[in-house]
């Protein structure tokens, strides 16, 4: 259960670390169960931009997919690891580039730095390339990632998940819910406004 409070405040979150007024036109991915799909939506409208829905035979057509970015303009999209490696290798296949595009972001699954890095060569000089990490009991996203640079990034590592949202807290806690210190597993808690209410119809697992 996701309160208003808890979608305006992720919208101002990504406002601020996407810089989405810099942006015009967003492409709408992910199906309307899915979370992906809310903040590709409060994201670009809340924003004054443009929100494009792509048929999912386009989303799964590189070829397709390219040229509905280019006609229409768009300059920012949201990708799962395996769509955006589609669209990749086939821009890679035919020696073309995102130049045109400002922000793309990937989510939803764990990708390797390498990924980054082949992303990262075939997008212009002013695209932002973000990792973005969030859990079906926050808001959409919990944290984003976006490097100083791809030398800093291990090969063979996983993209990290990086730094909190605005208005939402991360720890790495042990069994007693104790801080883990630097470099020790631990289990990763959100905090914050962007924490549901809890599970509908569902106390036990609530108060779990």
């Amino acid at each position: 259960m996701i309160t208003n409070r808890s979608l305006v405040s992720a919208y101002f979150a990504y406002e601020r670390a996407y810089r989405l007024r810099e942006l015009t036109a967003h492409a709408q991915m992910a199906s309307f169960s899915f979370d992906v799909f809310t903040g590709d939506l409060i994201r670009s409208l809340l924003a004054g931009a443009k929100l494009v829905l792509c048929p999912i035979e386009t989303v799964i057509d590189p070829a397709a997919l390219c040229e509905l970015m280019l006609t229409e303009g768009i300059d920012a999209a949201e990708f799962v690891p395996a769509t955006a490696s589609l669209l990749f290798e086939y821009l890679q296949r035919e020696g073309k580039t995102l130049d045109h595009m400002r922000l793309v972001v990937v989510s939803s699954e764990a990708w390797r730095n390498d990924k980054y890095v082949f992303f990262k060569g075939l997008c212009g000089p002013r695209t932002r390339l973000i990792n973005s990490y969030g859990l079906t009991e926050a808001t959409i996203d919990s944290t984003w990632f976006e490097p100083d640079s791809v030398e800093h990034l291990l090969p063979g590592r996983f993209v990290p998940i990086g730094r909190p949202l605005d208005n939402t807290q991360i720890y790495v806690l042990d069994a007693a819910r104790e801080p883990q210190p630097i470099g020790v597993p631990g289990e990763l808690c959100v905090g914050g406004v962007a924490v549901a209410r809890g599970y509908l119809n569902r106390p036990e697992l609530t108060a779990e």
